[in-house]
């Protein structure tokens, strides 16, 4: 049997300042290849000027690493401590370098509200390769070592050395270019978000305090209480929540492929100039809703506060959610809700997902089994990534070929564009069903649909969604917003059509959604804006 003295004789044996020195170079090399690239973006590097000062910013990171890591550096944490940061740092480098991701406080709540059908489609090969090279190759290297710990004494002084030096380096390489390092950090501080792993792990410190260490959950405070509604008959209204649907994509707004066959028959007003609160559902979906608008709104005051749902329950309106998405984040807590995620339909339903059409059963019996007031939401799956080739039955797969795996950063854009814009048909196809539907009824009926974000299909090497709204494009920022209704509900509502299209070029937001539906519902109160409404400046007027 071989002794555990002898396996060791075949262990390298390496001083701790160099593995603390290593882990630091491989680190900010190879993890942070999206922030170098950023860099020499950001800086051009058209002179020798601009290369010393790349050189300087990596060595300054490699220092600083090197700090921190010594100063962690204990006998029994250390080789823990380093294998769980090559995890996590080739993880959050596999999705920043692939997509173009940051990952910030939303989107570590984005992970954790992730279902499990999203969550397969992001476990590809290409990610598990980088996980192999970048994570699990320098752990097994790390754990093959002996790290050689001097006596406690010349321990500490070796450490002290370590970190004076590197101290003392950093404070004069940021002297002698203080001017330099200064006007670009106050320039560029975007920049900090792509520092991995430090931004990721102080965006999940900053998560879990609030989530778990903060103060006791504030109680649900109550919206509108003085709202009052008068009743001028029953109408069905229909908001349908979209997912990940740019404006951009839409034939309405000049999109040179026809997009839209199938509303472009009916009678709608599309809104050419929309913008979305968030870059993720997690941050629109909630403020769609809420009564705060984009600069005020936060998951935290609205999570605690009643929503556009729960005032118009209040005031007699039958109030129900139907979802094909990861869930209402929390919009529909005290509304009926209904899941058609996992129904059991061979043809709506063929691989354990169920695509958007599955929703128009729901919502017809919604209708015809109730006599009150109606608002359904649905919350439909549409153009969610990253495998928009599972949003599509075969029969709306018309531009191809089409990206029909998973990794998406391993087809061409084109394909990409391709099964992007067979989604955005699709929807097209599912909103003339819920409008063909609404105008079978002999009742007042409507539809509003609006996304709650973009996608960026690769532009600018850039994919998905989620980026910090500060950095993100405009293609995860302009979302479409059409508008359908009957003779009957216009008229019962005394909206005038042809104002309504003359005001469709005009400034929107998802700010203005919760001021529009109480006004269409008639709920009087003074948490509703008339000049965030949409439909107020068409409303006939008799005098």
């Amino acid at each position: 049997m071989i002794s555990k003295d002898s396996l060791n004789k075949f262990r390298p044996q390496v001083s701790l300042p160099v593995v603390t020195f290593l882990a630091a170079f491989f680190i900010v090399t190879f993890d942070n290849r999206t922030l170098w690239s950023s860099l020499v973006a950001t800086l051009g590097l058209d002179s020798v000027h601009h290369w010393l000062f790349l050189g300087l910013a990596w060595l300054i990171f490699v220092l600083g690493f090197n700090i921190l890591f010594t100063l962690l550096a204990f006998r029994l944490t250390l080789k823990p401590l380093l294998c769980l940061l090559f995890l996590v740092a080739a993880g959050v480098s596999y999705f920043t370098d692939s997509f173009g991701t940051i990952i910030d406080k939303t989107m570590i709540y984005n992970a954790l509200e992730t279902d499990t059908h999203e969550a397969l489609e992001l476990l590809t090969w290409p990610l598990v390769k980088h996980l192999f090279l970048y994570g699990f190759v320098p752990v097994a290297l790390l754990l093959l070592i002996r790290v050689r710990y001097r006596p406690m004494r010349r321990e500490m002084l070796t450490r002290a050395t370590v970190i004076a030096g590197s101290l003392v380096l950093i404070a004069g390489l940021g002297y002698a270019n203080f001017k330099d390092l200064v006007l670009f950090g106050r320039e560029n501080r975007d920049l900090r978000m792509f520092v991995n792993p430090v931004y990721p792990i102080t965006s999940v410190q900053r998560v879990v305090k609030k989530e778990f260490f903060a103060r006791a959950k504030q109680p649900l405070q109550p919206l509108a209480t003085d709202a009052t509604r008068d009743q001028v008959g029953r109408s069905v209204f229909v908001l349908v929540v979209g997912e990940t649907a740019r404006s951009q994509e839409f034939a309405f707004n000049g999109y040179p492929r026809d997009t839209n066959p199938y509303l472009g028959q009916s009678r709608v007003v599309n809104f050419t100039d929309v913008t979305a609160c968030g870059t993720s559902t997690i941050e629109s979906v909630p403020c769609i809703f809420s009564n705060l608008d984009r600069s005020d709104f936060s998951r935290e005051k609205a999570g605690h506060t009643e929503n556009l749902l729960d005032v118009l329950q209040r005031v007699g309106v039958k109030v129900v959610w139907l979802d094909n998405n990861s869930s209402s984040k929390g919009v529909a807590d005290r509304v009926l809700q209904k899941d058609y995620l996992d129904q059991e339909d061979s043809e709506l339903c063929p691989n354990g997902e169920c695509y958007d059409e599955i929703m128009l059963k729901g919502l017809a019996s919604e209708i015809t089994g109730s006599d009150q007031d109606l608002l359904v939401v649905l919350h439909i799956n549409g153009s969610h990534g990253p495998s928009y080739y599972k949003r599509t039955p075969p029969a709306y797969k018309v531009f191809l070929p089409e990206c029909s795996i998973d990794n998406v950063q391993d087809c061409s854009q084109q394909e990409i564009i391709n099964a992007y814009d067979n989604t955005i048909l699709y929807t097209d196809y599912v909103l003339s069903k819920v409008i063909e539907l609404l105008a079978a009824q002999d009742l007042p009926g409507a539809m509003l649909y609006v996304s709650d974000h973009g996608e960026s299909l690769g532009e600018d090497g850039i994919y998905l969604h989620g980026l910090p709204y500060a950095l993100a494009p405009a293609e995860q920022t302009r979302v479409p917003m059409l508008f359908w209704a009957s003779e009957k509900f216009l008229a019962q509502k005394e909206i005038d059509l042809p104002t309504l299209q003359s005001n469709r070029q005009a400034s929107y937001s998802h700010d203005n959604i919760f001021h529009s539906i109480l006004g269409l519902f008639g709920v009087k109160t003074g948490a509703y804006q008339p000049d965030l409404d949409l439909f107020a400046g068409s409303r006939l007027r008799h005098g």
